[in-house]
């Protein structure tokens, strides 16, 4: 019988083949998707630009090191700026281009081209699209932060562009701040949007505008030295529409404790263990008894009753320095990708411009570093005391506005490197050093550029060659269009 049975099916299935007209059509599993779905690209968009942000891989992310919170106590090339042993040019224009604006440049133009109907779905679709184009602009402000002249017009299209020109510097920020106000424009904060895809703000269209507009004043701000009136417009523009006003807007990137979805500092904190405070971040916070202390060094670290950092990008003994705090080195801890104490201080910095932001520079001075003790979990009265110092009161402390602003602010950006590096260049303040060792490349300077990929000089050779003529060379020390003074 169980003879009968095999014949049976096997003569069955050499029927079914012998009668298909196309052989293939066997492998193909129509109940399966043909295409990677809109939402599914867009939560793989922030995932890495979330592991761009966060991550401080030696492969990855140097900009703790640049910004000088942090150290390497054995393998020191790239906090003494060699930018070129790594090809961080490449990481970062990869990660970028590939696994963040592709996916999301693949997922707007499938909501793009789906029909539909009615009011609700067509606002729905909006909503999309929208929220899409707001990361798909912060992805290419960071391109330009990071570069200056990148590849934008004739980027993504490799069929019609394999050799993309790189637009100018201040002209692609300028498209980026028109098509975030129709981004903005777009918004129906009464209607839908991607739900359970979004990892940032599980579809609240709310949110999603309130962040639009906070980065439209980051924007803003960023053109205030190289074309005020463009830079006021937009600050108070996006001031009147509505910015992020208290902590529960922060678009935060939460990380799970799985092997997976963890946070990538648990790597570079416990695994490794070669990273340490600097002597220059642990000394300004003892000088100021500041209270994130606690938080930001592991208390267990202290060396002789108080907190001591090492010299920045020297080889030293690990165990000769206090190290990262506990909550850094957390796998849940989430990553910050946009939050309520950098508005605060975005706004000290338009106040004091002369912006019309609804408050003076000395109270969102205040705000800020109350915003980032809250962030951090220190209690009111321990941030009250902090702010009735006579170093720390806008009134007394020392240097200009501008100086007091940007050294609260590099101190609230701790453990987001990149933010803080590119603020560091803009308003040039705390004054950084570069080691002694630093490769000759940096020129004794802290890096203010990071240097295309090594591939761009040999694959895209002569748009390389145009686009380092144009904005000076292809230099660490190039500064970016907005980096003026």
């Amino acid at each position: 019988m169980k003879i009968v049975k095999t014949i049976f099916f096997a003569g069955a299935i050499l029927l079914s083949v012998a009668s298909c007209d196309n052989l293939e059509d066997l492998n193909q599993d129509e109940k399966a998707y043909t295409t990677v779905l809109p939402g599914a690209l867009m939560t793989s968009a922030q995932v890495n630009y979330a592991f761009f942000l966060t991550n401080a891989s030696v492969n990855n992310n140097n900009f703790r090191g640049y910004a000088q919170y942090w150290t390497a106590t054995t393998y020191t090339d790239e906090v003494n700026y060699n930018q070129e042993r790594r090809n961080l040019g490449n990481s970062h224009a990869v990660l970028i281009y590939r696994d963040v604006l592709q996916d999301l440049v693949n997922a707007r133009q499938q909501i793009k081209e789906k029909e539909v109907l009615g009011a609700v779905d067509i606002a729905v679709k909006k909503n999309n699209i929208a929220i899409l184009e707001v990361q798909i602009i912060m992805a290419y402000q960071t391109l330009v932060d990071l570069f200056g002249n990148v590849a934008y017009s004739e980027a993504l299209d490799i069929k019609a562009h394999p050799y993309p020109k790189y637009d100018d510097a201040k002209t692609i920020y300028l498209d980026l701040a028109a098509r975030l106000d129709l981004a903005i424009a777009n918004m129906d904060v009464t209607k839908d949007s991607f739900g359970n895809a979004d990892l940032i703000y599980k579809g609240n269209v709310g949110k999603w505008k309130i962040l639009a507009n906070s980065v439209k004043l980051k924007l803003g701000l960023h053109l205030a030295d190289v074309d005020p009136a463009k830079a006021k417009s937009m600050v108070e523009s996006a001031y009147s529409s509505g910015i992020m006003t208290n902590e529960s807007q922060t678009a935060l990137f939460q990380y799970f404790s799985s092997l997976v979805d963890m946070n990538p500092l648990y790597d570079t904190l416990v695994n490794e263990s070669q990273t340490v405070p600097t002597a220059f971040f642990v000394n300004e916070l003892n000088a100021k008894a500041d209270p994130r202390r606690d938080i930001f060094f592991n208390p267990n670290s202290k060396k002789q009753g108080n907190y001591k950092g090492a010299p920045y990008a020297k080889q030293v003994s690990y165990s000769d320095f206090s190290n990262v705090g506990t909550r850094l080195k957390e796998k849940t801890n989430p990553g910050v990708l946009f939050d309520y104490t950098e508005t605060c201080f975005l706004l000290a910095d338009a106040a004091n411009r002369g912006f019309n932001v609804g408050g003076t520079a000395e109270e969102y001075y205040k705000k800020g570093i109350l915003a980032s003790m809250h962030f951090w979990g220190v209690a009111d009265t321990e941030a009250q005391t902090y702010l009735n110092r006579a170093d720390v009161d806008f009134a007394t402390a020392t240097g200009t506005a501008k100086e007091k602003i940007a050294y609260q602010l590099w101190i609230a950006y701790y453990n987001r490197g990149f933010e803080a590096w590119t603020e560091y260049r803009r308003l040039d303040f705390p004054v950084l050093q570069a080691p002694s060792t630093a490769v000759d490349a940096a020129q004794g300077k802290v890096p203010v550029r990071n240097i295309y990929s090594i591939f761009d000089k040999t694959l895209n050779k002569e748009n390389y060659e145009a686009a380092a003529n144009a904005i000076g060379g292809d230099l660490m020390t190039t500064k970016i269009f907005w980096d003026k003074f």
